[in-house]
């Protein structure tokens, strides 16, 4: 399976890369020119109120999407009439007009547990992940999107997507985290 908008990169259980161990990412963007995506799986212990001060008064938490810019906010959704929203996959948006969400949570058109947002976001150069899928650091799936929007614990949001996918990955969850320490 190839790489594209709406796909979920899964690491391999061995991705030494601490951004990256065991993560499962959801592909806003793949071309020639290079990738953009979103860590779903990596909590920080701030709530999107801690970030913008009072501005969205919820209680959603807050997702490390990678490496790059980790100083803007990245927000995916479940709302197409979001005006600005960009569509990812079928009844599946990123970002858009922050202040026309905060005027759809107050009327509770759009409900704070279909957003989730990330600071921050996973990029990589023109061929820099196809490189990465060569080397077998990264399973390409069409998981169900519904998992963005579950309140698991990180690692079990990675588990779930293996156990989706199947055998033989199903048995990678038990894979040790440091094989030396096995």
């Amino acid at each position: 399976m190839n790489v594209s908008k709406g796909k979920f990169l899964l690491s391999d259980p061995f991705l030494e890369d601490e951004a990256f161990s065991r993560s499962l990412l959801l592909m806003i963007e793949h071309n020639v020119e290079g990738s953009f995506g979103l860590i779903v799986n990596k909590k920080m212990p701030y709530k999107v109120d801690d970030v913008l001060n009072g501005f969205l008064k919820i209680d959603n938490n807050l997702y490390f999407g990678g490496p790059v810019d980790t100083d803007r906010l990245f927000f995916i959704h479940k709302t197409a009439e979001l005006k600005d929203a960009e569509p990812i996959a079928e009844g599946l948006y990123w970002n858009g007009d922050i202040n026309e969400l905060k005027d759809m949570l107050e009327i509770e058109y759009i409900k704070p547990e279909e957003i989730r947002f990330f600071l921050g976001y996973s990029g990589w150069g023109a061929g820099q992940l196809d490189e990465e899928m060569e080397e077998n650091s990264w399973i390409v799936s069409d998981l169900d999107t519904q998992l963005l929007f579950e309140d698991d614990e990180d690692l079990v949001l990675w588990q779930k997507a293996m156990i989706q996918l199947g055998e033989p990955y199903a048995e990678m969850i038990n894979f040790p985290v440091n094989p030396k320490y096995n």
